[in-house]
């Protein structure tokens, strides 16, 4: 069944089925099965501030493209959003992971929970961009800001939308000219009898505004009611009319030339928007598509849509129980000329997964696809025949909004943290450096006090933390971290060891 297709009847019962919003946020989420011995990660000794979360590797890295994973957990310990400090012991935040489930780098939120971490370009220079803020369930959006980190995790900038808007959750793209496209939700009242509501209904109008990220200056805004009308959804509207109506549901901004591509989640469309009029030059799918879709290329309730190189367009079809059954990363042909939409690719999760919200399709070099599958806690990288490389989950009741492969080098500028256990005849201790990439082996320096520590033993880094028993009763312990050159990258302050 096509996304023109589908009855209110069918829309309702996968609704109820699937809500917009993520269920750990909404207070459903389901402890996920108990993993197997895959499972990699405990509690940290040198940095007992942070607790990450857990990771099973189901299917190992094999052939992937390099660089970390980049994931936003957000899970059971966030399900009241307004709590000043997460309740449970894993931290929601943004964290970089390797291939085998360890995290690189994990930044617990400040502020709420933390969404969409990913790589991105600005001065010049790689940054780590992420939303912060507090969720609004329902329907699932965000009051937030967006934040930017140099290589040393320095906040260098922090954007907002302007007008009285607050950022929400679901896009953050920095141009080549400096300027950020994001979005955000503004709370009007609209009649709504035309399709089936209220005269005075409360209705959520998503706003997409370009800001100058140096200056905080608006270049370019765009209302959704003023183009899209309200007969475009696919979500029915609340018989109450103080329920919010989140008739479009846009989560997606990319740059099209001189026009931007966004993705509506509830008309099930790809608008295209020319950037000086904000008018609506063709839709993609939906109620009122201007192409023809082609066999199994139609889509619904997608996220994260892309324009690429060579003129396709890629998406993450979260799907619905209705129609197909299966959310897939996807690429479209879209022939413009012809008005035509023809399926390329599709790639399904080993599971069989249906992403009740959430998710992404991010392309890769090589004709690899990486894909996070949003409201279901997986990952996974595909090979250009769709033949998957590497495959994992968050082992707790965990999720990601998004997750990416993106290579990343970060250079903290605090020291290495280190801790130290006596033994039976040896001395543990336990060395890490949250976020140096850098570092491929740890030197123990030991002594009887903080001024005589001499070097007794080096040991390749494993993991996020590294453990290194040490021959004989040592009082004090330090470290240093050792880049594959040999050269010393930093080192610990001394510590007791006890």
């Amino acid at each position: 069944m096509s996304a023109n297709e589908l009855d209110r009847r069918s829309v309702l019962r996968m609704l109820a089925a699937a809500p917009l919003v993520p269920a750990a946020l909404s207070g459903t989420a389901q402890a996920a099965p108990r993993p197997s011995a895959a499972v990699l990660g405990a509690d940290l000794i040198s940095r007992p501030d942070l607790h990450p979360p857990l990771m099973e590797i189901i299917t190992p890295a094999a052939g992937t493209e390099p660089g970390h994973v980049l994931l936003t957990p957000t899970g059971a310990s966030t399900m009241d959003v307004n709590a000043p400090a997460p309740r449970a012991p894993i931290q929601p935040g943004s964290m970089l992971m390797d291939d085998t489930g360890q995290a690189v780098w994990f930044g617990p939120a400040t502020e709420g929970v933390n969404f969409d971490l990913k790589v991105q370009q600005y001065q010049g220079k790689p940054v780590l961009t992420f939303w912060e803020g507090k969720v609004v369930v329902p329907p699932g959006f965000g009051h937030g800001k967006f934040v930017v980190l140099d290589e040393t995790y320095t906040r260098i900038a922090e954007v907002a939308p302007v007008n009285g808007l607050t950022g929400d959750l679901h896009e953050f793209i920095i141009t080549p000219q400096g300027t950020a496209l994001l979005l955000a939700y503004r709370e009007v009242r609209v009649d709504t009898t035309s399709v089936g509501g209220q005269p005075n209904s409360k209705v959520l109008e998503n706003v997409v505004q370009e800001i100058d990220i140096a200056s905080g200056e608006l270049i370019f805004e765009w209302n959704s009611l003023e183009h899209v009308g309200l007969d475009e959804s696919f979500y029915p509207v609340p018989e109450d009319p103080e329920a919010f109506h989140d008739y479009i549901h846009l989560n997606a901004i990319c740059e099209d030339g001189d026009a931007l591509l966004i993705s509506a989640r509830c008309t099930h469309a790809v608008y295209r928007i020319d950037r000086r009029s904000g008018d609506v030059t063709w839709r993609l799918c939906g109620r009122k598509s201007d192409f023809t879709m082609g066999d199994d290329a139609a889509f619904a309730w997608q996220h994260d849509v892309r324009r690429h190189a060579d003129g396709s367009i890629s998406l993450f079809d979260n799907a619905d129980a209705a129609g197909r059954g299966k959310s897939r990363g996807m690429t479209l042909n879209v022939d413009e000329a012809a008005k035509t939409a023809t399926l390329l690719r599709s790639a399904e999760s080993p599971e069989g997964l249906l992403a009740p919200n959430q998710g992404n399709a991010q392309m890769l070099p090589n004709g690899h696809m990486f894909v996070g599958w949003g409201g279901k806690p997986y990952f996974s990288e595909f090979g250009p025949n769709n033949e998957v490389l590497f495959h994992g989950r968050f082992a707790e009741s965990m999720g990601s909004y998004r997750a990416y492969r993106a290579q990343w080098v970060g250079k903290p500028t605090d020291a290495p943290a280190v801790a130290g256990k006596p033994g039976d005849g040896v001395t543990s201790v336990y060395a890490s450096w949250n976020g140096a990439t850098e570092v491929t082996a740890w030197r123990v320096l030991a002594g009887p006090d903080e001024q005589n520590l001499t070097p007794v033993s080096d040991a390749p880094k494993a993991g996020f933390e590294t453990k290194i028993d040490v021959q004989g009763a040592h009082a004090f312990a330090a470290v240093e971290a050792l880049a594959g050159s040999g050269a010393v990258l930093g080192r610990s302050a001394a510590v007791q060891v006890a």
